[in-house]
């Protein structure tokens, strides 16, 4: 009886003990102004900074970490490198990923923001069958991890500061943009307001959004200029003459197709010579750590009345490259 006693009340201690430390570790992070507990989705957009210096950013949802990333394995490793992109100053957590599980978190990361959007995808479905109002629009979307440090917040007017501790928390975002603002970002139609910025704040974001349009500039061109490439309708790549007809396929495996039935032939040696066993390869180059940073994402959404054809209502959508 007493040694079972006595065994209570060490495991009550060292519970008790447990209990304060991580308290005390929540705490020390709170006070530092540190939350990886929460993963935050936001959107960024540039529609008062010509006028006001301001880069508005806007709550999509914010949801436990753990109820995001399920698998302890690729959340162990997200923040492994959310803390290695806050200390490097890069505000692109994704760029620290590995190239396999960028993918990975950038799909996961797709699924959420998708979710809240779920009945539009339906309605918009639904709209290629009979008149609506719905149109489409294209968004990006990467994961950040940076802490803004300088100060500009108020509590409703410009009189009531947050005061000294005017620190931003440190925590991972999903940051989304739409495409078409993201592409005048990086091809220079959208710069810096002369005048400045309303605050540091305002400013901060503007790096994000710069680091992010440097991040498209390069998936899309691979290092050229945005403003030299051909955009297409919807602005990521050029179009291929197949991609713009309903329900059409891709025009070279079409012309494949027509070819291999004119001359059956010519396909079966064609065939043949593809399956002969060839030089080996030069093992290519791992990939950059920049490359395969960002994901694009489809928004439908329900527009003012226009006169339209049911292909305004098809979800449009480009080959990147032919």
């Amino acid at each position: 009886m007493l040694a079972g006693g006595a065994l209570a009340s060490i495991l009550r201690l060292l519970r008790d003990l447990w209990i304060k430390r991580k308290r005390a570790a929540s705490q020390n992070l709170w006070r530092r102004h540190v939350d990886f507990s929460v993963v935050q989705a936001c959107i960024l957009t540039t529609e008062h900074l010509q006028t006001l210096g301001r880069i508005e950013k806007r709550t999509l949802f914010v949801k436990p970490i753990a109820e995001v990333f399920k698998n302890e394995y690729i959340l162990e490793r997200l923040l492994e490198q959310a803390e290695k992109a806050a200390a490097s100053h890069d505000p692109m957590l994704v760029t620290q990923l590995s190239h396999e599980d960028k993918w990975h978190v950038l799909n996961t990361c797709s699924n959420h923001i998708s979710s809240l959007f779920a009945p539009y995808h339906v309605f918009f479905n639904e709209a290629r069958r009979v008149e609506s109002y719905y149109k489409s629009a294209w968004y990006c979307f990467t994961l950040t991890c940076a802490q803004t440090s300088a100060s500009g917040r108020w509590f409703i007017t410009p009189f009531k500061p947050v005061g000294k501790d005017d620190v931003g928390m440190l925590r991972i975002r999903i940051v989304m943009m739409n495409e078409q603002e993201l592409r005048e970002v990086a091809s220079g139609v959208i710069e810096a307001p002369s005048f400045g910025f309303l605050n540091g704040r305002h400013e901060e974001r503007w790096k994000v959004i710069q680091r992010f349009a440097e991040l498209f500039n390069r998936q899309l061109s691979g290092g050229e200029s945005v403003s030299g490439a051909d955009s297409g309708p919807n602005l990521c790549g050029r179009p291929s003459t197949g991609s713009r007809k309903r329900g059409g396929s891709n025009p070279r495996l079409e012309s494949a197709s027509n070819s291999a039935l004119a001359h059956p032939r010519r396909a079966d040696i064609n065939s043949l010579a593809a399956s002969t066993p060839s030089e080996p390869k030069q093992q290519q180059a791992p990939p950059d750590p920049q490359d395969n940073s960002i994901l694009r994402i489809h928004v439908p959404f329900p527009a003012s009345h226009f006169k339209h054809t049911l292909e305004d209502n098809v979800c449009q959508d480009v080959v990147l490259y032919e």
